[in-house]
């Protein structure tokens, strides 16, 4: 309650901010020394990076790369993780985790806090680890030093990870989506693959939980896999002004592949009155009993609203 609390305090202060300072900034004339008013003037439109550094620590994902604290475990009888949603200190980024048959918890859909960039396997880990849940928040991102757990993000150490879609099999997970405090440009952003969902699209793997299953390697089968990014201009995503998607991976065509990112990479984006951005994933990999197999995630960093 103490957490939620903040993030209703927080929130309506920082849009009663912005408010206040938009409408002053906006409106006031110049005056002369005769006290003439001068020519109107306006407030130049500004870009503002959203880097996640800002973030409170207590907000990280851990104890370890799994982000024990972000979800509930398969079986827990508990109705909410450790963290149920991260908002910078700007108040001008939120993402609540969803409640999905009234549990709450990012395995349910939702945007956590990381910093971790496993994507080779430690010394002390069994073979392909690192392409597991367990280590489901890490970046896969070859320009970082693998388990420094710093400088992993494209402009820092700290980056979002998206996880969820439309599970019309499980019905345990929805759509993750982040909301702004109010109506603004957003101009991209930097993405990148989690390691778990770079390791399975080259090699697949073996499920460990909840039960018996596999994800085929996509690269091996000429599969493909996507993500699909719904923009709306209500906080309620009830009002959509478009939609944008990108192939993270596609071998369907040897002449027209599309290789997974290795590193950070541009998503421009460029739509005006977007308030919530909600991500689905969708691919090749599914079967009528488990769903989607290729893991639904996807790294974010650097986001830039005018």
């Amino acid at each position: 309650m103490k957490k939620i609390f903040k993030f209703m305090t927080l929130a309506t202060a920082a849009v009663a901010a912005i408010v206040f300072t938009g409408c002053s900034s906006d409106d006031e004339f110049l005056t002369s020394n005769g006290g003439e008013k001068a020519p109107q003037t306006r407030a130049a439109k500004q870009d503002f990076v959203i880097d996640f550094e800002d973030f409170e620590a207590s907000m990280m994902a851990g104890p370890t790369s799994e982000g024990q604290n972000c979800i509930i475990p398969f079986g827990s009888s508990a109705d909410q993780s450790d963290i149920t949603f991260i908002m910078n200190n700007d108040g001008n980024f939120v993402s609540v985790f969803n409640t999905v048959k009234g549990k709450t918890s990012w395995s349910r859909g939702g945007v956590a806090l990381s910093h971790w960039n496993y994507w080779t396997n430690p010394a002390d880990s069994v073979d392909g680890w690192w392409y597991t849940y367990h280590n489901q928040c890490s970046v896969y991102n070859e320009s970082s030093v693998s388990g420094s757990n710093a400088n992993a993000g494209h402009s820092g150490s700290n980056f979002g990870v998206v996880y969820g879609y439309d599970d019309i099999w499980w019905h345990e997970i929805a759509e993750p989506k982040f909301v702004f405090d109010s109506p603004r440009e957003l101009k991209g952003f930097w993405y990148a693959n989690t390691a778990y969902t770079y390791g399975v699209i080259m090699n697949g793997n073996t499920w460990e939980n909840p039960g018996s299953g596999s994800a085929n390697s996509l690269a091996n089968n000429h599969g493909w896999f996507k993500v699909i990014m719904y923009l709306y201009s209500d906080v309620n995503c009830t009002q959509l002004i478009t939609t944008r998607e990108k192939y993270l991976a596609d071998y369907r065509d040897d002449n027209n592949k599309v290789e997974p990112v290795t590193t950070w990479a541009y998503w421009d984006v460029n739509v005006e009155g977007v308030y919530a951005v909600k991500f689905n994933f969708v691919g090749s990999d599914t079967d009528p009993v488990d769903g989607l197999n290729t893991p639904a995630y996807l790294c974010i960093d650097d986001i830039t609203i005018r």
